[in-house]
């Protein structure tokens, strides 16, 4: 399919610029394995598999998920205490509740202490720039732990417009979070590229509005056909997703 006119580039956060929360199988194996001694007779790898799947309980639930966004911290503590009563029902020995908090805690430290930029992140901010798009950062969560984010990496002189869910009192998937964003930049529906890692999240309600759609998926295929009500695009990385710039400037001309 061949993109229509664009003059924006609405980007989002967590995942798709930076990578903050993927693969939290790993992180809750890494972190039960360090404070192993503190599990008692549990298993590391049983524990894991316990708070990971806590974490997709938790997550999918709407009102969890608000909460969790709002308070990533307190999110992980609740998740840590359903996956461990879990396991006690179950027959597992189970840690002390300040085992479970620290656990939590130490969850948080490492995700904050391996949170980096998404390689080619900063060269596609400025070829989209260089381009001539105007560009909006579109990021749910809090605005203290946003804003934090985009200073730490060096993300708000890139952007015509930052809209974070917490500080505007709506976020994705909601259409008045994208119908804000849009009117910040000046720019309808139609003009504009979507950029996310979320197909629920950011892909499919944008494409509702009517945007042309990027889903970053460093997991998938670059040749992946998109399945009906998917994004236009899909890449595995944003190397990648420079290719498609020629073509979408060229549009422009």
């Amino acid at each position: 399919m061949t993109p229509r006119p664009l003059s924006a580039v609405v980007i989002d956060l967590d995942d798709t610029l930076i990578s903050a929360y993927r693969r939290p199988d790993l992180a809750w194996r890494s972190v039960c394995l360090t404070m192993q001694a503190e599990l008692g007779g549990l298993a590391p790898d049983i524990a894991a598999q316990a708070l990971t799947r806590a974490g997709q309980a938790f997550w999918r639930d709407p009102q969890c998920h608000e909460l969790g966004r709002a308070d990533p911290r307190h999110g992980r503590r609740l998740i840590a205490t359903a996956a461990f009563e879990t396991l006690l029902r179950e027959g597992h020995p189970a840690p002390a509740s300040e085992t479970v908090s620290s656990l939590a805690e130490a969850f948080s430290r490492l995700r904050d202490e391996e949170m980096r930029l998404e390689a080619g992140a900063e060269a596609l901010l400025l070829d989209l720039r260089d381009a001539g798009y105007r560009l909006a950062l579109l990021t749910n969560g809090a605005g203290p732990l946003q804003r934090a984010k985009i200073e730490r990496f060096g993300l708000e002189p890139y952007f015509d417009h930052i809209q974070i869910e917490g500080e505007v009192g709506v976020g994705k998937p909601f259409p008045d979070a994208f119908r804000r964003a849009f009117a910040a930049l000046a720019v309808e529906a139609p003009e504009v590229c979507v950029i996310g890692d979320s197909l629920e999240w950011d892909i499919r309600p944008a494409k509702a509005l009517g945007c042309w759609t990027v889903l970053y998926d460093p997991e998938r295929a670059l040749e992946a056909e998109p399945r009906r009500g998917d994004a236009d695009v899909v890449v595995g990385t944003l190397t990648g997703l420079a290719s498609c710039l020629p073509v979408l400037h060229t549009q422009r001309e």
